[in-house]
Formats: structure tokens, C-alpha cells, sequence
């Protein structure tokens, strides 16, 4: 059994456990994002060992980490603890810049995986309502903070523009080889 069998056969299982259309396995390709049932968008970190196929899921949260300050930055560093002893995973910064929650182990077996994603949704979900409360009681954070607010879709603003704004492609419902993006429900 070859490496791109067990890696086919094991996005096979995870899409049919997401509920995905047939053929929904090839928009889980290693690096591809995806939308998850929350809005978040995900990707899948591959490793091939031998005949054994691990991914470690990756959350990305609507947030730059630069438009992190203040009070903002003790919180999301308090999350980051909570995250890492709770769940095992952490919080950290994408490729693209963003808040990234993923798990420190590799996840060996697709209903796992399918049951991480769920998990970093949840999570996600949290760290952004707890990182935007509008509570009168936190001390200032500066302007671009203050602007913060969740846009019409649900996604939180970063300074003037929306994160499904962003020019990276990430908010076309197609992927750079123009196949469709699931949406995970």
C-alpha cells in the first residue's frame, strides 16, 4: 500500500463522516482550506509515515495577530494556557498571520480528525466571543480595538476590513485549481 493510497483512503473516511458530497475528499488535501460548521476555515496538516497517515487539523480564526493589543494580548495569552492544558492544543499564529488553534499530537485515525475540527470550532468560537465581549468593565485597547465588532456575516472586523474580505482568496466558495470548497454543516 502506497503513501497517496492510505492518504486518498483516509480523506475518503473523514469526508464521508463530514457529510461531504462524493468526491469531497480531494477539497481536504493537505493545505487546502475548507469552510467548517462554524464559518471557520480549516486545513489539514498530512504525515506520512510509512503505511500510517496522520493530520493535525488547523482552526483559523477571523483575526490578525497584530491587531492584537492591550488587555487583548493578556487574554489571548491566558487562552492560549486554558487551550494548551484543557484541549492539548494550541493557540498560535498561521502562515497568513491569523490566530491558528490546532492540536500538538497527530491524529491517526479520521473520526478523531472529524472529532478535532469539531473541537477547534467550539474552541475558536470561544476564544473570538471571549477576545470581543463589549464589556464596559475592560480597560481601553486603543482604536482599532474599540472598533472591533462582529461584521453582518458574523466575522469579526480587523481594522477597516472584514476578515471574508481579505484579498487571499480564502472567502471564494473555489479553490485555486477552481474546485468548489465544502461547507461543512
Amino acid at each position: 500500500m502506497n503513501t497517496t493510497t492510505t492518504s486518498n483512503e483516509f480523506l475518503s473516511e473523514m469526508s464521508l463522516l463530514m457529510g461531504l458530497p462524493q468526491g469531497g475528499a480531494t477539497a481536504l488535501q493537505d493545505s487546502s482550506a475548507f469552510w467548517g460548521p462554524g464559518g471557520l476555515l480549516c486545513r489539514l496538516q498530512m504525515q506520512h509515515d510509512g503505511a500510517v497517515t496522520a493530520v493535525r487539523p488547523q482552526v483559523l480564526l477571523p483575526m490578525l495577530a497584530r491587531e492584537l493589543a492591550g488587555l487583548r494580548v493578556e487574554q489571548m495569552m491566558a487562552m492560549q494556557q486554558a487551550v494548551m492544558i484543557e484541549y492539548g492544543w494550541m493557540l498560535g499564529l498561521s502562515s497568513e498571520g491569523m490566530l491558528q488553534l490546532s492540536p500538538l499530537k497527530w491524529i491517526e485515525q479520521p473520526s478523531d480528525a472529524v472529532a478535532a475540527l469539531d473541537l477547534g470550532h467550539a474552541v475558536g468560537m470561544q476564544a473570538l466571543e471571549s477576545l470581543f465581549v463589549d464589556d464596559d468593565s475592560e480597560a481601553d485597547d486603543g482604536a482599532e480595538l474599540r472598533a472591533a465588532k462582529l461584521g453582518s456575516k458574523g466575522s469579526p472586523m480587523l481594522g477597516a476590513e472584514r476578515f471574508d474580505d481579505l484579498a487571499d482568496d480564502f472567502d471564494m466558495p473555489w479553490d485555486e485549481g477552481g474546485r468548489t470548497r465544502p461547507i461543512l454543516h
